[in-house]
């Protein structure tokens, strides 16, 4: 980005803002959603959630107006397609038509955008077709961001589902390093909700799975067993508190989300037997859990690192740019 931008990611439990400048490595914000206001990765009311942001920006002094924001995957229809070669207005034509398996309602309801993944060319040099993958979202949910944000004093500027935000990590950091060709990777991002398993071959997003367990299980397992609410269980979680984390219960959900990677893993692997992932990067608030790690990288047999190892610059606290990852990827569209 070339000027102030703040990328924005909001979860069921948590809102993330990447308050991010060309002239500043950026200051990362993690805070709280209100009880009900995000349900099942879905703003509840976007006029309360407005306001949420709004007295948000204006407590942590954030100066920014234009933002980026990640938003759930299935937020969006997405499909890899190959397509003859042709022009900009001939694939606003034509792009529609690739989700007919998708949208059964009128076309015309949604908005239609794509990367170019290769253009093969033949021996002349002229373009054969054109790899792309493909998104699709409702005008209502882009038109919903769009005034939420302006209620919040700000201006939607991107807007693009959360893989994008991790094909762009990766993008950078393999460029940082001039590597040659762009690398697979499998990325987790261990939500409060769900754990999501996000692959990408040669640098682009081949496919994510949902696994159903996520950190609010250790949560609700601190809860009953210290006897507290849930708010203060995750606070004994992010402090273990008298070593909750280390308890047999804790160990049993760590397992269990370690054995659901695995299965992913290996069905991934038996699809793309060529793929050369070897390194699972963590992010989200589970990968702030030593424990978890330890799970997946002995049940997968590879190693499980935090997703900062990507990151060339520093941003400060770990904590903030594992729980911030797609917030600060975001900016980078």
């Amino acid at each position: 980005m070339s000027k102030k931008i703040l990328g924005v990611e909001i979860g069921s439990f948590r809102m993330k803002l990447a308050d991010c400048t060309d002239a500043d490595n950026g200051k990362i914000h993690v805070v709280d959603v209100p009880d009900n206001l995000v349900q099942g990765n879905k703003i509840v009311s976007w006029d309360a959630m407005a306001e949420f942001i709004k007295e948000t920006v204006r407590a942590n002094k954030i100066m920014a107006k234009d933002v980026a924001i990640s938003i759930p995957k299935d937020q969006v229809f997405t499909k890899r397609v190959t397509m003859p070669a042709m022009t900009r207005d001939q694939l606003k034509i034509n792009l529609p038509f690739e989700f007919h398996d998708y949208i059964t309602e009128d076309k015309d309801k949604y908005v239609y955008d794509y990367a170019v993944i290769d253009k093969p060319v033949d021996s002349e040099g002229k373009i054969i077709e054109m790899e792309l993958l493909a998104v699709a979202a409702e005008k209502q949910l882009i038109e919903n961001y769009k005034v939420m944000f302006r209620r919040g004093g700000l201006k939607l500027c991107v807007i693009a589902p959360e893989f994008s935000a991790l094909r762009n990590i990766i993008r950078e950091h393999d460029d940082s390093l001039e590597i040659s060709g762009q690398g697979d990777y499998a990325v987790v991002d261990l939500g409060h909700n769900s754990v999501e398993m996000h692959f990408f071959d040669k640098g682009e997003y081949e496919i994510t799975r949902v696994m159903e367990t996520g950190m609010k299980e250790i949560d609700e397992y601190i809860a009953e067993s210290m006897d507290v609410d849930r708010h203060i269980a995750n606070m004994y979680k992010e402090s273990n508190k008298e070593g909750i984390l280390e308890s047999d219960g804790c160990i049993e959900i760590y397992n269990r989300i370690a054995v659901e990677a695995m299965r992913v893993i290996n069905f991934y692997d038996f699809n793309h037997p060529d793929n050369n992932i070897d390194k699972i990067y963590c992010c989200g608030g589970g990968a702030m859990v030593p424990g978890i790690l330890r799970a997946i990288a002995s049940n997968t047999g590879m190693e499980a690192a935090k997703i900062n190892e990507l990151f060339e610059t520093e941003y400060g606290d770990e904590y903030f740019v594992l729980e911030g990852a797609l917030a600060l990827g975001i900016t980078q569209e």
